[in-house]
């Protein structure tokens, strides 16, 4: 009987220990899957975004259901253009945690990317459903409705976006440009100059102001604010489209 009890006691003991270094291999795993989680995440907000995917590969090789990981990874792969790619992460993180809804969100702007106005359009859709009052979503599905061709529909959900958030800078830049679109350029002036009160050097702003210029006919206007745009932008495209602009005005 003493003989019994002391092997129960070995292998209790032997059982305790193997629970207790199960459980510690799997605390330092999720640690170290934190720490490249943390260190992607510095990465991407730098513009390094080849390297912090490297880092939420690594993660992922430790623990592949670190929906984390699965969904900065897809933000990187956004950023690289990798559209197809990162739309694929963002439905398996939809898979294991339907109502992850910044995966739903960025599933939707992946598919904009992608073109594929329908999906887009049905995920903010189904945002909406949920979360009425969501600023983003409103704003996406204007986005979606501009992208197709249909300013009128992107100017309501343009104003129920900037109605939601006065602060919203380029709410009021987009629901001016889909106003532009339609030709109401006493609208598209008002929310240009909106944008401009709540940032008094966004280029694109006065870009679209001296097209507004241009079409009232007042090239005088129109040089000046596309000097300005030039002098404010740091996109190129911009910089070099203004240059061109300003040399045909004379």
């Amino acid at each position: 009987m003493k003989r019994f009890l002391i092997v129960a006691i070995a292998v209790a003991a032997f059982v305790g220990a193997t629970r207790a270094a199960i459980g510690a291999d799997s605390f330092f795993r999720q640690w170290r899957v934190d720490t490249l989680v943390g260190e992607g995440i510095d990465l991407y907000h730098r513009g390094a975004y080849a390297d912090s995917l490297g880092k939420f590969d690594a993660a992922l090789q430790l623990e592949p259901q670190d929906i984390k990981a699965r969904y900065d990874r897809a933000l990187d792969l956004f950023a690289m253009a990798k559209y197809n790619a990162a739309a694929d992460e963002l439905k398996q993180c939809l898979q294991t945690q339907p109502d992850f809804v910044p995966a739903l969100f960025n599933l939707g702007v992946t598919d904009l990317a992608l073109n594929d106005i329908a999906a887009a359009q049905a995920i903010f859709a189904q945002i909406l459903a949920a979360h009425p009052d969501s600023v983003r979503a409103h704003f996406d599905l204007g986005l979606s409705h501009f992208v197709q061709g249909k300013p009128d529909e992107a100017i309501k959900d343009f104003t129920v976006a900037s109605l939601l958030h006065p602060q919203y800078t380029q709410a009021h830049y987009n629901l001016a440009l889909a106003e532009y679109q339609t030709g109401n350029l006493v609208a598209a002036e008002s929310e240009s100059m909106a944008a401009l009160k709540l940032n008094a050097t966004y280029a694109k702003a006065y870009f679209l102001r001296g097209a507004i210029s241009l079409r009232q006919g007042n090239e005088a206007a129109a040089r000046t604010l596309f000097e300005t745009a030039e002098r404010y932008t740091t996109d190129p495209v911009l910089k070099t489209l203004c240059h061109q602009i300003i040399a045909q005005l004379g």
